[in-house]
């Protein structure tokens, strides 16, 4: 006969103690769930706990968001399916918790193409667009920001790999761009000079064209027009940016001047050369010389970072300290056959030139002279300019903002989407128009993570998730079940 004081296992005694004990760690725990939300109700707080989930925002886009006057919508027309739908849902949420005037829309065009073609034709955008892509609209202006804009890839191992990996997102950037872009009052208006054998905005070729640029451009709300300058024609006084992109025959003293009075007033100049024009100048080399730059007539090689299998194109990772190259720092820019573009020595007292280098070569760089019949003499060795800017000071006038490349073909569309081609040409149009607003953002490190698993590897884990461990857990139940009742 057992002892009368030894509870045997599962009598009503201890059932009834093992409840008590149940009911009252249950009512516990629903007091410190209901306490914790109450707290959270009145004190929002986000936690970021890892460095690929931070969706937290900029200063600068909480100001904007928090200035908002007008009710901006967000519409995401994503797959669900694609590797970036995740980050920008998630973004734009932070975005639509941070105001309360901006509202999400998303809409996978795959599963619901009828709504896809309704709000595009609402926001009177193309329906039939290939590409995902995130529309920012307010009053009667929309901006639609494709998938492919919203990364920076690193090309590096292309040639071997055939891969392209995603180094940074730029959602932040673009998203707050658009909305200032359709809440501004008023259209910027850029010119692209004409008349010169220059690239044209229109111009959807590929090496030549620069209907990519063109595009960019619009999506950052501006308003853009070809100018043609020469005869009687005038720089409109409401243009803010002037782009001469590659122009290959010489401009007369009557268009000079004309771009001497636009620059004294304030205007801003992209002037952008190439190889093309060697043989033949254009004028504006001198025209520049006397605003601190040094055109040369040259072609610049460099032998450590001159792509492989590719004559002439350059990977150029030495960017200054700029406000344009800064959010970029770590990319590269591939240039063709640039020209040198630099500042003439200082004399002995006097002072530099307040033109700032935005790009050099590395130190294996050669600026080899004008080449007839294939052949050429080195001027100079070493770091190279090729991309530079100054802020010009004007008696009177606000300041002009200048910046001058030795290469144009790298924002035509044949290249503008290779390295950080795209996010320079996007950085120095808007510190040329005093957008210093929109270069604080910079793109957010993307961090990834990969196994790669065998065949035997992928069997041996679907294995051990679908019968080793459930039969594992059945197991040790079995086993504790049997020992219960041996002592029962």
């Amino acid at each position: 006969m057992s002892d009368p004081q030894q509870l045997a296992s599962f009598s009503p005694t201890v059932r009834r103690v093992i409840s008590r004990r149940v009911i009252l760690a249950a009512a516990v725990a629903a007091v410190c769930v209901a306490l914790a939300n109450l707290l959270v109700l009145r004190n929002p707080a986000q936690v970021v706990l890892s460095q690929s989930a931070d969706h937290s925002l900029s200063p600068l886009t909480k100001n904007v968001l928090g200035a908002l006057t007008n009710e901006v919508r967000a519409v995401v027309l994503f797959d669900r399916q694609a590797d970036l739908f995740e980050p920008v849902k998630n973004l734009l949420t932070e975005y639509e918790r941070q105001s309360p005037r901006l509202k999400l829309e998303l809409i996978d065009p795959t599963r619901d193409p009828a709504r896809a073609e309704d709000v595009q034709e609402e926001l009177q955008l193309p329906i039939r667009s290939p590409e995902n892509r995130v529309i920012i609209a307010a009053d009667n202006s929309a901006k639609a920001i494709n998938e492919t804009e919203l990364s920076i890839l690193d090309l590096s191992g292309f040639m071997d790999t055939r891969e392209a990996r995603r180094t940074h997102f730029s959602g932040e950037r673009l998203f707050t761009s658009a909305i200032v872009a359709v809440t501004e009052d008023r259209q910027t208006k850029v010119g692209f000079v004409t008349g010169h054998g220059e690239h044209k905005a229109s111009d959807t070729g590929g090496q030549w064209g620069y209907s990519k640029l063109a595009n960019l451009l619009q999506q950052k709300g501006l308003l853009l027009q070809e100018i043609p300058i020469a005869g009687t024609n005038s720089i409109p006084a409401d243009c803010r940016l002037l782009i001469i992109a590659g122009p290959r025959t010489p401009h007369d003293a009557g268009e000079l001047a004309k771009l001497r009075d636009y620059i004294g007033n304030g205007g801003s100049l992209f002037a952008l050369f190439n190889f093309y024009s060697l043989q033949r100048p254009t004028g504006l080399e001198r025209f520049l010389a006397d605003y601190g730059f040094e055109i040369g007539v040259n072609q610049v090689s460099d032998s450590k970072n001159e792509q492989s299998g590719q004559g002439g194109l350059l990977l150029v990772d030495d960017l200054g300290s700029h406000p344009i190259t800064k959010p970029i720092l770590g990319n590269r820019l591939q240039l063709l056959l640039p020209r040198s573009v630099g500042f003439p020595e200082p004399e002995e007292g006097d002072e530099p030139p307040p033109v700032t280098t935005l790009a050099h070569s590395s130190d294996a760089g050669q600026a080899v002279g004008q080449i007839r019949g294939n052949k050429g003499t080195v001027e100079r060795e070493g770091k190279i300019p090729l991309i530079a800017a100054k802020l010009h000071t004007n008696d009177g006038q606000p300041p002009a903002r200048l910046v001058v490349a030795g290469d144009s073909l790298f924002l035509g569309n044949s290249a503008i989407e290779a390295g950080a081609n795209r996010d320079f040409a996007g950085l120095a149009v808007n510190w040329l128009l005093e957008r210093e607003h929109l270069l604080a953002i910079a793109p957010r490190t993307v961090t990834e993570y990969r196994i790669d698993l065998t065949r035997a590897e992928m069997t041996s884990i679907t294995w051990l998730l679908l019968l080793v461990l459930p039969g594992g857990t059945l197991g040790l139940g079995l086993l504790w079940w049997r020992r219960q009742m041996k002592q029962s």
